[in-house]
């Protein structure tokens, strides 16, 4: 539901759901060792930028939802409709996949560095992006969640700024989301210990210490790139076919090529822009029904794929699918691509289970019975 002021943004959710099974294949491969060699097939190797085309999509999307809602001050009425949608968006799923993991390991009685129970209320309140501890803990993919949080947390004061003070506003967020960008890909040591055998050296892949900024950044850059959005030139410029065809392009062959994850970046905020734009043949395209489906369970997707990869790669005594071979040793490619593809069926029907059973039916509640006058949301 939608009203004229706040038009859903049909064209990016598809994209939300590529960018959610693309990271599940990222990790899937990584777990499992099979599939591709990721030396020579950096498509999957630059798997875990998906998360950055979150956090564009992210901030462009709540600042098209909710920028109205504290254009000139933040009242306490619309700072409390913004965060209860926040956590009925966020919480339920997380919660269940959290506990789904703690009492699993309870009854496998596998505890290690990431299963530790110290780690569960960092998870609970969302702290896994702040370093608190030495690896990503319980549900890996959710350290992104904390990086989002983060980016929430201080997009009232964002969306003020820039509404108040616009170029000074935006010159200076930019300015800062390219020191901060460049403090994460080539100032900040790598905690990873799995990093020292990855191709690529100079990466954004923070995912513990300091992460959060990497969510901040994501998020404050798609809230620039939707003021660009905002302008009916950019928005008939960006509409065409040809321009959204020339981004995929330009991100498809920028992370084959292994380029600069920076550029990568930049090819992502087209990518936004141009769907976000279009009209044309990727507008009809994105509105078909299964690419809405596989974008609205795209949240279950990102969550539910640690368990289902636990399910594989710890349960299952599958040939060539192992946790345990040599870096960056890929097994053969059939199987490996039939396990790949028998695992994305299997996370996308339980996915569309938890997303109908648990977290679409957890969000309506909370925002029903908490907010009688909730904002539509496409988020």
């Amino acid at each position: 539901m939608t009203n004229a002021h706040h038009p859903y943004l049909n064209n990016l959710t598809p994209l939300r759901g590529i960018a959610a099974i693309w990271v599940a294949v990222f990790h899937f491969r990584n777990d499992g060792n099979i599939f591709a060699r990721l030396t020579t097939v950096m498509l999957l190797r630059k798997g875990y930028l998906m998360v950055d085309l979150f956090f564009i999509m992210s901030g462009f999307i709540i600042l098209h939802v909710y920028g109205d809602s504290f254009a000139e001050n933040i009242s306490r009425q619309n700072l409390r409709r913004f965060m209860v949608a926040r956590v009925a968006r966020i919480y339920p799923l997380h919660i269940f996949t959290l506990l789904f993991l703690v009492v699993t390991t309870i009854f496998t009685w596998q505890w290690n560095e990431t299963n530790d129970p110290a780690a569960i209320p960092t998870n609970i309140f969302l702290l896994q992006s702040f370093g608190i501890h030495n690896t990503v803990t319980w549900n890996t993919p959710s350290w992104s969640l904390s990086a989002e949080w983060a980016a929430y947390m201080v997009f009232p004061l964002l969306a003020v700024f820039m509404h108040k003070t616009e170029k000074p506003a935006r010159l200076i967020l930019t300015v800062f989301v390219i020191i901060t960008y460049l403090f994460l890909v080539y100032w900040l040591p790598s905690k990873s210990g799995a990093n020292q055998h990855r191709p690529v050296q100079h990466k954004l892949d923070v995912i513990n210490s300091y992460a959060f900024l990497r969510g901040i950044a994501g998020f404050t850059l798609g809230m620039l790139a939707y003021a660009l959005y905002k302008k009916s030139s950019i928005r008939s410029l960006f509409s065409k076919d040809i321009i959204a065809l020339f981004f995929i392009a330009a991100a498809l062959l920028c992370m084959h090529n292994g380029l600069n994850d920076l550029l990568i970046i930049a090819s992502f905020v087209g990518l936004t822009l141009s769907f976000a734009s279009n009209s044309g043949a990727i507008h009809k395209t994105c509105s078909l029904r299964p690419a809405q489906f596989i974008g609205k369970v795209s949240y279950s997707i990102y969550l539910m794929q640690t368990i289902v990869t636990l399910f594989f790669i710890d349960f299952l005594d599958l040939p060539g699918l192992k946790s345990v071979l040599p870096p960056l040793k890929s097994g053969l490619f059939f199987p490996g691509l039939f396990y790949t593809l028998t695992y994305l069926f299997i996370l996308v029907i339980l996915s569309s289970v938890t997303y109908n059973g648990l977290e679409n039916p957890c969000r309506n509640f909370i925002n029903r019975n908490y907010r009688k006058y909730s904002r539509p949301a496409q988020d």
